[in-house]
């Protein structure tokens, strides 16, 4: 009976689970940036571009934390074999999520792209999100919220260099409607009054 308890303990995991001296679950607000790209992709192979992106990860996990925020970077490559978009999207820094194979019918891809008519289909590109996280017996998450949207060789080093801003929904302390302010790593601690109407998505 004790051997049986064992096996049936050792097949079945559960979120409360997941969590580790290290690692923990995300609780309340999210930001999440997206990475997507491919090895075949010439402008992803670039170094100035792949600056960018390591770069952007610390510009934005920096703004999460001055705002309340946990951050979670995510890498989509495009390519084929799962091989290459690991070994693609290792020389852009760590993510705490990979999606890759499948090429243009890639997950990561139909989610952020395909599922968007907003967005134009190309490469490199990077989605900010923000989505709040309910932890309990079953995990609930709110729809996420794009934040900003860039793509190209040009975009996406300017961005990056502006240090690469967003614009986030504080919440409300009073019941007054919540205002839209931009922020970037280094403007995130600076109280803008009045709030600067965020920035228009770049597009290519």
């Amino acid at each position: 009976m004790l051997r049986r308890s064992f096996i049936a303990f050792s097949l079945f995991a559960s979120p409360a689970l997941a969590q580790t001296a290290d690692r923990e679950l995300p609780s309340g607000r999210e930001l999440i940036a997206v990475y997507v790209g491919a090895s075949t992709c010439g402008p992803c192979l670039l170094p100035e571009m792949k600056a960018a992106v390591i770069r952007m990860k610390t510009l934005l996990d920096s703004t999460a934390k001055r705002n309340g925020y946990a951050f979670s970077a995510v890498g989509v490559s495009s390519d084929w074999l799962t091989e290459k978009g690991i070994a693609f999207l290792s020389d852009n820094g760590p993510f705490d999520q990979l999606v890759i194979g499948g090429n243009w019918t890639n997950l990561g891809v139909e989610h952020f792209i395909w599922n968007d008519s907003t967005a134009v289909p190309a490469m490199p590109q990077i989605v900010v999100l923000e989505r709040t996280v309910t932890l309990g017996a079953r995990i609930s998450m709110s729809a996420p919220r794009v934040l900003r949207r860039v793509s190209g060789l040009v975009d996406i080093p300017q961005w990056v260099n502006d240090g690469a801003p967003i614009s986030l929904v504080s919440p409300p302390a009073t019941r007054s409607t919540p205002t839209n302010t931009p922020v970037s790593a280094s403007n995130a601690a600076k109280p803008q009054n009045p709030p600067v109407p965020p920035r228009a998505t770049t597009r290519p």
